[in-house]
């Protein structure tokens, strides 16, 4: 459904194209430099069409346009005169502009919503930073000063218990913390080439005892012959280790864990793909957002990182459904970054 905005957008679009269209239909045939002007008019609905609606306002306007005109076209055709070819050429170089506006549009509509994305996260960032950074000291304080306590306790003590619950509660703060710390700094790329199904593979056998613990099996399916990648190392191995421990834990025991390459023409393609229970639709939109976590305990900023340094590699992460069950999570990143 339409907002207001757009159907008022609309409705301007339906009447030029209408109004241009009784132009043609009620001004006499013979009058050929007429048609010829008219004809140029259609091009401003497209425009309007394109800016604000992108690739499918401009397929749309394109297919209206043409289709309302047949009738005119028809009746105008003169067995391939020169008049019918230049028409046919006017038709061919209106669809042309029609799909190079709409990727026009929909490339820069693109890059906008990834700066505005970029800048929100800037300032996400620098505000955990900050209050991480707060956080940051006493905690290790706190959980300083009660292993010391503990320490001077007896084994039968009924309060070294609690203060254990103290000091696991907070190492998990600090894991928090540190999270927090690593999602507010820029991501600054040491880049080296290496061979991509290698770190795949050195990534599964960190997270094996793990998904052995869990009762999950771990395979892969690497792509042979897949060319050197220019990328930072530890920081796709953080990428892949996020993803692969996500995997397993959304997964039961007796499933399985699939870590998947291959090679497309853009570059290297990453798949993860797990049988566990999925995700809720309504979270599928918020799944990669800040903060965001359907994890007990967790801090949802595990896949903001995945994206943050997916992206600054120029490479995107996504999700898709399977059809049985369980998620695929897609990494595809470029062979060289772009200078």
């Amino acid at each position: 459904m339409f907002s207001n905005n757009a159907q008022t957008k609309v409705v301007i679009i339906a009447v030029m194209i209408g109004s241009i269209l009784c132009l043609h239909y009620l001004t006499f045939p013979e009058l050929r430099y007429h048609h010829a002007v008219y004809r140029m008019l259609f091009y401003l609905p497209l425009i309007l069409g394109s800016l604000w609606f992108g690739m499918k306002g401009a397929v749309y306007i394109c297919v209206s346009v043409s289709v309302l005109f047949l009738p005119h076209a028809i009746r105008q055709w003169e067995w391939f005169s020169l008049d019918d070819f230049h028409r046919l050429s006017e038709g061919a170089l209106y669809i042309g502009i029609a799909l190079i506006l709409g990727f026009l549009v929909e490339r820069e509509r693109k890059k906008q919503r990834a700066l505005v994305r970029v800048r929100s996260l800037a300032a996400v960032g620098k505000a955990v930073s900050e209050i991480a950074h707060d956080m940051k000291t006493p905690l290790m304080a706190i959980g300083g000063f009660a292993e010391q306590v503990s320490k001077k306790l007896g084994p039968d003590n009924p309060d070294r218990k609690k203060l254990g619950l103290v000091i696991q509660e907070t190492a998990h703060l600090e894991l928090m913390v540190k999270e927090m710390l690593d999602f507010g700094k820029p991501v600054e790329l040491q880049f080296t080439e290496i061979d991509f199904n290698e770190l795949v593979s050195d990534s599964v056998r960190v997270a094996q005892p793990m998904a052995k613990e869990n009762g999950v099996a771990l395979e892969t399916d690497l792509a042979l012959s897949l060319p050197s990648i220019v990328l930072d190392a530890p920081r796709v191995k953080q990428v892949l280790l996020n993803l692969i421990t996500n995997a397993i834990q959304a997964s039961t025991a007796g499933e399985h864990v699939r870590v998947c390459t291959r090679l497309n023409s853009l570059g290297v393609v990453l798949e993860v793909v797990d049988h566990g229970g999925g995700i809720a639709k309504e979270y599928r939109k918020s799944i990669f957002h800040p903060f965001f976590s359907t994890k007990r305990g967790g801090t949802g900023l595990g896949l903001g990182i995945v994206k943050k340094i997916v992206e600054t590699h120029g490479g995107d992460v996504s999700f898709r459904t399977n059809q049985e069950k369980g998620v695929t999570f897609t990494v595809r990143l470029p062979l060289r970054p772009e200078t």
